[in-house]
């Protein structure tokens, strides 16, 4: 039995299994390191590898190699995930503390403890601390991850973004946040979606891996664990996983899985697709829940292209989804963002990140009254408009082979 070397659920944490996102790694760092200290917006999809991101970045072996000096940065990286009663005071309070735990600089923890022992703080005390930071050299990065729960939190008012926008630009505090959409996006009133706060970020857009990065963590995983996979394993992988790092992770696993049970062949990959569908259902339901009605429609007639037979007027093209929902156009761009949507720029066309996905769709749509999940979220007449290919019993297997056949 061979110890299985894919994992999903939790983020990556050891810096030796992090792949990928160096063009991302680059841009973050770079702003990290210019004159400015500029801050930087990390947006993803959820499941989309944005926490690892954070981590592989804090991490204390991985930070010196990407030129950040732990003499000159300090990084501190708080997870707000769930903090849905936050205030900025307890918020104040955690990134002291662990700017106090990292050691940023032993010569303020009087200061630090001092200020931890305050049960409110305005902006001067924290200015005296940052700017006593800059002094010394050191440059404190926040690593901030879901910080929706900050922003669409009505704790926060204005006066604290403007504070902490204020620290930013004139003391040397980098912020780098992960949100699932733009920060401007996500602000609980209007008022803080004005705030001059926004305009200190430069957002990178996490999406899908490149087709090298994702066939790059297949091939390490397995080889660290001395498995040498046939071309269809490893193709299934792929398919299934889609780019997407998460789905790549959780379809290697069940591979492995499979194959530690003895199966080979066909039985294989079938029982590979059952267990990932099967694990895959409710992040499948979030991502469609989480698309507008034009975006949906636009999904399905990408689905209803790639399953019929290919011709001139039948090829998943711009032009051809247009034809079919003439909203396409001003959806597909938002969909690749997500990564849901996969281009190929060489052919122009454009598919599902993954053929489970669209199975998964295709069935819903297809299922009997009462049994389905998703067809009540478009509406009657628009989906009426858009064709889709018939969900035989035996279509997620079609589905499946005609994406490693490619």
């Amino acid at each position: 039995m061979v110890k299985n070397p894919f994992s999903y659920g939790n983020p990556i944490r050891d810096p030796v299994r992090f792949h990928g996102r160096q063009a991302e790694l680059r841009q973050i760092v770079n702003r990290l390191r210019s004159s400015a200290r500029e801050s930087t917006s990390i947006v993803g999809e959820r499941r989309i590898g944005k926490t690892s991101l954070l981590k592989y970045l804090a991490h204390p072996q991985v930070a010196p190699q990407l030129g950040l000096d732990p003499q000159a940065f300090c990084l501190v990286y708080i997870d707000f995930q769930g903090l849905t009663e936050i205030t900025p005071e307890r918020f104040w309070q955690r990134v002291l503390r662990i700017t106090a735990r990292e050691a940023c600089d032993q010569g303020l923890q009087a200061e630090i403890d001092a200020l931890l022992a305050m049960d409110s703080y305005d902006l001067f005390d924290l200015e005296d601390l940052f700017e006593q930071l800059s002094t010394n050299g050191r440059t404190v990065v926040l690593l901030l991850d879901e910080f929706e729960y900050v922003t669409q939190n009505p704790n926060f008012q204005s006066d604290f973004f403007g504070g902490l926008r204020a620290l930013a630009i004139h003391q040397n505090l980098v912020l780098v946040t992960s949100t699932r959409r733009e920060l401007v996006d996500l602000c609980h009133s209007d008022e803080i979606k004005g705030s001059p706060f926004f305009n200190i970020f430069a957002s990178v857009v996490l999406r899908p891996f490149l087709p090298d990065e994702a066939e790059g963590l297949v091939d390490a995983y397995t080889a660290e664990a001395g498995l040498l996979l046939s071309a269809a394993e490893r193709q299934a992988v792929l398919a299934l996983g889609g780019r997407f790092p998460f789905f790549i992770q959780m379809a290697g696993y069940h591979l492995v899985e499979s194959l530690n049970r003895g199966l080979s062949g066909e039985q294989l990959l079938q029982q590979t697709v059952s267990a990932f569908d099967e694990q895959v259902d409710p992040h499948f339901q979030y991502l469609w829940s989480h698309c507008t009605e034009s975006e949906k429609i636009t999904l399905l007639a990408s689905i209803s292209l790639n399953r019929q037979k290919p011709s001139k007027r039948t090829i998943p093209t711009m032009d051809n989804l247009k034809r079919v929902h003439e909203r396409a156009w001003l959806d597909l761009p938002a969909l690749a963002r997500r990564g849901l949507v996969l281009e190929e720029p060489e052919q122009g066309t454009y598919q599902l990140f993954s053929p489970s996905l669209a199975s998964w769709i295709t069935r819903e749509i297809a299922a009997e009254p009462g049994q389905e999940e998703i067809r009540d979220t478009i509406k009657r007449e628009n989906l009426d408009r858009v064709v889709v290919a018939a969900c035989s019993p035996r279509m997620h297997e079609v589905t499946f082979r005609r994406t490693i056949e490619k």
